[in-house]
């Protein structure tokens, strides 16, 4: 048998998240010796890295190093804005793309689709359709409204989208997505949680100084918030729970609130979120999430459901073994979370939900420690890359498998390895 090669195609690399978005490809070549992974992507940052770094291309910022048998290929692009709005609203052309796949021949073609069809997602159906080779996509699962603009263009996504093979969605809300928008049959959609480096966000050391220097002592409870501060991201409704708690003489000391970000491009500001009673680190590497997240008691993420899916910020937190108080209310099929087992779920955007939940574990630390560990395991189980990204080329081989095209090898077995344009 030859090696499997597979082509992977990515809207944006997003660097400011540390190495997700190449992540996968390294752990399917370092499981599998039989798997060569190119990933395809566009030279220019996304939005967000744009802002954050103050460059416009990668080869400015650099890529994390790659292992044996993968590569990330940076094609030329250019972006277009299609919406006007604080996240996102920008789409990548890659005009080279659906050549540079043809001329790669993989065997199997592994796409990160947007909620909405754009070019991209066109030039690979097409490259599919002339390589005679399989499509799986991997879908984040955020809950996109279905709106007339998006049932007019799904008359032609239509046909897109159901020539993948199968399709990998992080949660429940994806699938319905899709089923529902595409009628993409439902035994040919897999749910399985969000990827995390389970052991990276666990940080092994001291963080005594850590939450001093947030001006917490011993006994105080550290409520931590992570990711952007910005209203429609949550933050504000926490803020406001600091201003209530802060008023209360009662627990007025015993509680510090910490905000691991920052505004960004925002129009809101940092100093917006310091009183007496809070902390604000600014943005911090994504190598140090870990420690700021073993230095907070619990976690707070107010609002998960505007647009609802599986943040990387609850991800990370699920990973460290935080307890977890998540906006989400009865809108569970987003996370994997269990109300009262594995976190608590409150109602969205309520600060006074918030504040209850907050008070409740302030006053029960056997029902905070309980909470950490149980989302702790769960994430040990269901989310370490090695195991989900196990998960991953067992689809892919199966896609394979079951390719009407008979040259397509399966993920075992290698004698020699595939050279580029094979």
């Amino acid at each position: 048998m030859t090696a499997v090669l597979i082509a992977d195609s990515h809207e944006f690399i997003e660097l400011y998240r540390g190495d997700k978005d190449v992540r996968i490809g390294m752990e399917m070549v370092r499981l599998r010796d039989d798997v060569r992974f190119v990933s395809f992507a566009p030279d220019r940052l996304s939005p967000i890295d744009k802002a954050r770094f103050d460059r416009e291309y990668m080869h400015e910022v650099g890529l994390p190093e790659m292992p044996e048998r993968m590569e990330v290929r940076l094609l030329p692009s250019l972006s277009l804005r299609f919406s006007r709005k604080e996240s996102g609203g920008i789409v990548s052309v890659m005009p080279s793309l659906g050549r540079s796949i043809r001329g790669l021949r993989p065997d199997i073609i592994f796409e990160n689709p947007f909620s909405w069809l754009t070019p991209r997602s066109y030039q690979t159906y097409r490259a599919s359709r002339a390589l005679g080779v399989p499509v799986v996509y991997y879908d984040p699962g955020d809950d996109i409204p279905i709106s007339r603009k998006h049932r007019i263009m799904a008359t032609w996504e239509r046909r897109v989208v159901n020539h993948a093979s199968a399709i990998i969605t992080y949660n429940e809300a994806g699938s319905l997505r899709f089923q529902r928008k595409y009628g993409y049959p439902a035994e040919r959609i897999h749910v399985i949680p969000k990827p995390v480096d389970v052991q990276g966000c666990r940080w092994g050391g001291d963080v005594s100084e850590l939450r001093s220097s947030f001006g917490a002592g011993p006994d105080t409870l550290v409520v931590g918030y992570l990711g952007r501060l910005a209203r429609y991201k949550g933050s504000a409704y926490l803020l406001d729970v600091a201003r209530s708690m802060g008023a209360d003489p009662r627990v007025a000391g015993r509680v510090r609130f910490v905000f691991v970000g920052s505004a960004l491009s925002s129009e809101e500001s940092d100093d917006d979120y310091r009183l007496p009673n809070t902390f604000v680190t600014g943005m911090v590497p994504h190598g140090d999430v870990a420690r700021h997240l073993a230095a907070c008691d619990v976690v707070v993420l107010p609002d998960l459901t505007s647009p609802g899916g599986f943040s990387t910020a609850v991800a990370e937190a699920m990973a460290a073994a935080r307890c977890l108080i998540v906006g989400t209310g009865d809108r569970t099929e987003f996370l994997p979370l269990v109300d009262g087992s594995t976190a608590l779920l409150v109602e969205s955007r309520s600060p006074e939900a918030i504040e209850a939940a907050l008070r409740r574990v302030l006053d029960d630390p056997e029902l905070r420690d309980g909470l950490a560990k149980a989302v702790g395991d769960y994430a040990d189980r269901e989310m370490d890359y090695p195991v989900v990204v196990g998960r991953y080329l067992e689809i892919l081989e199966g896609a394979l498998v079951g390719s009407i095209v008979d040259r397509r090898p399966a993920l075992h077995g290698i004698d020699e390895p595939l050279e580029a344009g094979e």
